[in-house]
């Protein structure tokens, strides 16, 4: 008959226990990583909200003409966009959320 070796006793456990940490660790860098990409996609999509924004509005105010300081609302957003002129010349437009502000100069 076969006998039954007793020095492995442990080992099946143990190299479940590791498994199990290995496993744990993947799936948890894999959640981790996925929730700072998700976050970094919709602060992309929200600067590309404003800068369309920013594009749609610098070109009604070319063409019509308007205020100087604007409040528009988009996509559940309020921006307020400002225009300034020298000379009959747009020079700079500058549009911010509250949170975040985006500026461009000609010059």
């Amino acid at each position: 008959m076969l006998k039954k070796l007793s020095r492995y006793k442990g080992y099946i456990l143990l190299e479940s226990l590791i498994a199990l940490g290995l496993l744990c660790l993947m799936i948890g860098s894999y959640i981790s990583l996925n929730t700072l990409l998700l976050k970094k996609n919709n602060q992309a999509n929200e600067q590309l909200r404003m800068y369309r924004a920013l594009y749609e509005q610098v070109k009604v105010y070319e063409n019509y003409g308007g205020q100087s300081f604007q409040e528009i609302h988009l996509a559940n957003s309020n921006y307020q966009v400002r225009f300034d002129k020298t000379n009959n010349k747009l020079t700079k437009v500058e549009i911010t959320d509250g949170k975040e502000n985006i500026i461009l100069k000609k010059e």
